[in-house]
């Protein structure tokens, strides 16, 4: 089974349209939907915004269903040259947030006890690049950045682009649920379509303007994906 997690309502409704048999299971604090996308069993669930809140959710994805790989699918805003409604697909996740580098022998990101960034796995990535180019999508293959702020401007994120030179997309979830199943042992994938640009002065329209759109292109790449899994 694959387990699809979206962060906002906007995002698991442009999922939900592809879903056939579509059940409703209510677990915890959580609503997960079942059902088959071509062909494929998936479970589909809200995260939440947030990190806390993707993680839990990953969490109780994965204890409660037999979940073979996880994706995750949503917006972020964008950096180092990608545009509006490209996707940036995740080489490497990592905390902008979370910072302990004073000890001297931490990267930025890294949590103490793991590595200083959290792995997708190799075969979905090349499954997911392969499904952007037959949809002929603008992307990107990369690190994206997760932090619990909406980041309007890159001096706010000096450290992390003087760290990496490879960060194209920046967003509130993806390092929750890479962490969880990477924990769990579960191969993963994020992927993100570029809803607004950092340090661009209509950053928050364009984030409202492109959000469905942006969603929309996460959602065809998604479909494509599941039928070579």
């Amino acid at each position: 089974m694959i387990g699809i997690i979206g962060a906002m309502q906007e995002e698991l409704n442009v999922i939900l349209k592809e879903v056939k048999d579509l059940k409703e299971i209510k677990l915890r604090i959580r609503t997960f939907y079942t059902g088959t996308i071509s062909g494929k069993e998936v479970v589909v669930v809200l995260a939440g915004i947030g990190k806390v809140n993707a993680g839990i959710t990953t969490s109780i994805l994965l204890e409660n269903f037999d979940v073979t790989s996880v994706i995750n699918i949503g917006v972020a805003g964008g950096q180092n040259g990608v545009s509006h409604k490209d996707i940036v697909i995740s080489k490497e996740v990592l905390y902008h947030d979370f910072d302990v580098t004073k000890f001297g022998k931490y990267k930025i990101g890294q949590v103490p006890g793991m590595e200083s960034l959290f792995y997708a796995d190799n075969t979905l990535l090349e499954l997911t690049k392969n499904a952007i180019e037959k949809l002929n999508i603008k992307y990107k293959i990369g690190k994206i950045a997760t932090g619990d702020q909406f980041i309007y401007s890159k001096d706010s994120i000096t450290k992390l682009n003087n760290e990496y030179d490879d960060v194209f997309a920046i967003e509130m979830e993806a390092a929750g649920i890479a962490h969880a199943a990477t924990l769990y042992k579960v191969p993963f994938i994020i992927l993100r379509s570029i809803s607004d640009l950092i340090d661009d002065e209509t950053q928050d329209n364009d984030f409202d303007k492109f959000l469905e759109e942006a969603s929309k292109n996460a959602a065809l790449v998604l479909k494509e994906l599941i039928e070579v899994i």
